[in-house]
């Protein structure tokens, strides 16, 4: 009996063998006839395959008839008949074509993985490459300052409101190069122009609390700057460019003779595809005498020049970048490589203007920083993709920075940090895509600039260990797209330990072909920083003083938006509208109180310190119409935004410190007996309103393009600035001209620049580039002044 059994059961095993074939293959872009990685195909319910790093799938199905779909973010869905025999073997080799649907854009930083931007369920814009360079810009911040939403204020990227003036730490948006933290590790400052923008693929910004997914600086958002790795076809492309900044708007302003302050530079980039060896090469050269002169001197017989005696805001860099990635041959799904980016650069910083006449582009005495800074990192990886379509990464980040700066300033840190995260792609009552990963930073810092530290030696350690998991799913015959996440992060700077679980979820509904509306919750947290607890510095006669009891900040932010695509001829596009509200508890803002016992020599304990001033609230919307194309025989990209923000205060009257007195009693400090203007309570240093437009245009052998940014003017700063501020003769304490700005400046600033390139060859173009064109005198943060009308020529050559 027990042999008939197995007789029996070998006999149906091998039927079913019978019955059952093979399919395998490789889908490609069409164009570019590159692999496509990560490839989606479905032959049926509960039977599905995804390609691997080599755009490669294999399958076993039973015999039959099949219509397989083939879907890929970017890309066209594709169906391809197929039969399956008993026992045999079918091979396709599929080709597949680019949508050119702005809604089929891709972005990565939502979920970690590739999505089309219309089915993610947050707020994220798309700064394209070609602003970046059309633009010529040698630094991120000037072409970040076209998304709508952002704004820059001393370096610092504003996210619909999200900071304010900050000296620089603490940044609540999380800046990363694919992926990895870009922010330095001692004080949470962003470094503009270290970022390897020659070999830019785009930048991708999230708005609103995105901690489960980045963690501590991810409170009001993300901007993820991405590289481009090699293509089939081997890219080099360099330019060379100079210009000059002209006279100010304001002329009692100008502090130079007849020759104009120049800047010039060059860049380059390659990649290439050595078989299985990927590489890319970039590098830039950067020279500016900068638009703001140095302090003030008397003339005297031994200077020829004596406007021009001593340092003003220069800047000198030299950058070098390389991305490099083996593909693996014998181990199918398996790469890796190193990156890396090494820049020496030498500039100075302006924190105040000397006053608002012919001081104006001049820096207050003693505010002038010189900076000689050695920045670098190395970016060793290994991915692996299962035969299942299991993903692996395992990621790292070694990331130096040393700075000798002057006024005590110097400061230097390492950062290491390291990320595994696994992700699988799967078909559960449609498609599914979780996502999980731990992450771990240390950062060890020597800096006179923090040596507020209980040792008093300003060295100081942070360590950051999280966890996170996020599930992406579709439903609805995926027209319903859900994500959720959750993380767990533990910080401890020195001794000082804390740890914080944060949620989030959201949802985008596709109500028809091109229509999507979206929900989405998500919570942020922010640690302070090594630099906001133990910074300890003046700057003139302005005292900085630390905090060791700062606590971190937690927020909630919530959105509701809609997303329209449409389609005019050739040129697609998108209508994004949202509204948003962020809360915000134990919110930090850098304050000016009486913080220590005074006496003359430190301004009688007067200055800036980091505080946690209570609660915070933003509310607001966000219009956004992006799109790319031809109109006839015109080429047209688009990128245009209004943002309106209303940051108030939620407890204006609570004290949220006491001053330390010379004589008397303790006074309580709050946002009411800081605050220039409290009327509505509106947050210091906010820029309410934002337009941001740019629009590209070819035409033949022409290119041509503009961009117009608008800024509304901040109503409230510290008052110190304007009780300070009697007018001439100028105080010894703080700069002239604060009052007298804040009560003429009360609308906004209009910017415009202009842009137009003839092409000399088929490789070679020549552009005319001018910024600031109407030569506005304006300033995002009162007291430091921004840049007069420059106009420069580039030569770019490409093939």
């Amino acid at each position: 009996m027990r042999k008939l059994f197995f007789c029996l059961a070998y006999s149906l095993t091998c039927f079913a063998s019978a019955q059952e074939g093979i399919v395998q293959g490789t889908v490609n872009d069409a164009a570019t006839k590159e692999p496509l990685i990560g490839v989606s195909i479905l032959f049926g319910p509960g039977k599905s395959a995804s390609t691997d790093i080599e755009g490669a799938f294999r399958k076993t199905l039973p015999v039959g008839d099949y219509s397989v779909l083939f879907r890929s973010v970017g890309y066209i869905d594709k169906q391809v008949p197929l039969h399956v025999d008993a026992n045999g073997t079918s091979t396709l080799a599929v080709g597949m074509e680019a949508s050119i649907s702005q809604l089929d854009q891709v972005v990565v930083s939502a979920g970690k993985f590739e999505q089309r931007v219309g089915e993610v369920t947050q707020s994220i814009s798309v700064l394209p490459p070609s602003i970046v360079r059309d633009k010529n810009t040698t630094s991120l911040e000037d072409a970040i300052v076209q998304v709508p939403g952002v704004v820059v204020v001393d370096n610092d990227p504003q996210i619909r409101a999200g900071s304010g003036f900050s000296f620089g730490a603490g940044s609540r948006v999380m800046m990363l190069v694919d992926d990895l933290p870009i922010l330095s590790g001692d004080i949470g400052r962003p470094s503009w122009s270290f970022l390897p923008i020659e070999n830019l693929e785009q930048v991708e910004v999230i708005k609103g609390a995105s901690s489960v997914l980045y963690g501590s600086a991810a409170l009001s958002g993300v901007i993820n700057v991405r590289t481009a790795y090699p293509v089939a076809e081997p890219r080099t492309r360099a330019t060379v460019f100079s210009g000059f900044w002209d006279t100010p708007g304001h002329k009692p302003a100008k502090w130079w003779g007849d020759n104009p302050p120049l800047f010039g530079g060059a860049n380059f980039c390659h990649s290439q595809q050595f078989g299985a060896f990927d590489l890319v090469l970039g590098g830039m050269a950067f020279s500016d005498y900068g638009f703001v002169g140095p302090e003030r001197i008397n003339p005297d017989t031994l200077a020829a020049d004596p406007q021009r005696t001593g340092p003003g805001g220069y800047e000198n860099r030299a950058r070098f970048n390389f991305a490099t990635r083996w593909r693996n041959k014998k181990v199918r799904g398996l790469n890796y490589g190193i990156n890396g980016n090494f820049m020496k650069s030498r500039s100075s910083t302006i924190l105040l203007w000397d006053n608002t006449d012919d001081g104006l582009y001049r820096s207050y005495p003693g505010t002038l920083t010189i900076n000689r800074g050695t920045n670098w990192y190395l970016d060793p990886f290994v991915n692996y993709t299962g035969p299942r379509g299991m993903r692996h990464k395992l990621r790292s980040r070694f990331y130096r920075q040393q700075f000798d700066n002057s006024n005590d300033q110097s400061n230097g840190s390492r950062m290491l940090y390291a990320e595994y995260q696994v992700q699988k792609k799967a078909q559960i009552l449609g498609e599914t895509v979780i996502t999980a990963g731990v992450t771990l930073q240390n950062t060890d810092s020597e800096a006179e600039l923090y040596s507020g530290d209980p040792d008093g030696n300003g060295q100081n350690t942070a360590n950051t260990y999280a966890g996170y998991l996020q599930i992406d799913k579709k439903l609805l015959r995926e027209k319903l797209m859900f994500s959720g996440g959750v993380r767990y992060e533990n910080f401890k700077v020195n001794t000082y330990e804390k740890a914080q679980p944060v949620y989030r979820a959201g949802a985008t509904y596709r109500v028809l072909k091109a229509t999507y509306v979206r929900a989405s919750y998500g919570q942020g947290f922010r640690f302070p920083t090594i630099g906001e607890r133990y910074i300890q510095t003046s700057i003139g006669q302005l005292n900085i003083y630390p905090n060791e009891q700062l606590e971190p900040e937690f927020s909630v932010n919530m959105e509701g938006g809609i997303k329209q695509g449409f389609k005019i001829g050739s040129f697609t596009g998108y209508l994004d509208a949202v509204v948003f509200q962020q809360d915000f508890d134990r919110f930090v803002e850098f304050s000016f109180g009486q913080w220590v016992p005074g006496t003359f020599q430190n301004l009688f304990g007067l200055g800036f310190r980091s505080v946690n001033t209570g609660g915070a609230r933003i509310r607001g919307y966000e219009i956004e119409l992006a799109g790319k194309g031809k109109l006839g025989q015109l080429e047209i990209g688009l990128l245009m935004g209004w943002t309106h923000t209303t940051p108030v205060s939620t407890t204006p009257n609570e004290a949220y410190a006491y001053s330390v007195p010379t004589i008397g009693n303790a006074q309580p400090v709050s946002y009411t007996n800081t605050s220039y203007d409290t009327t509505d309570n509106i947050l210091k240093y906010r820029v309410r309103d934002l337009f941001r437009s740019d629009v590209g245009l070819g035409w033949k052998k022409f290119t041509g393009g503009v961009s117009v940014r608008y800024n509304s003017h901040v109503r409230n700063i510290d008052k110190v600035f304007v009780d300070f501020d009697k007018g001439p003769p100028a105080p010894d304490i703080l700069p002239v001209g604060a009052k007298g700005w804040m009560e003429t400046h009360t609308t906004g600033d209009w910017l415009v620049d202009a842009r137009f390139g003839y092409k000399l060859t088929e490789q070679l173009k020549a552009t005319v580039i001018v910024s600031n064109l109407s030569n506005e005198v304006y300033a995002v943060r009162p007291m430091a002044i921004e840049a007069p009308r420059s106009w420069q020529i580039q030569l770019a050559w490409e093939r």
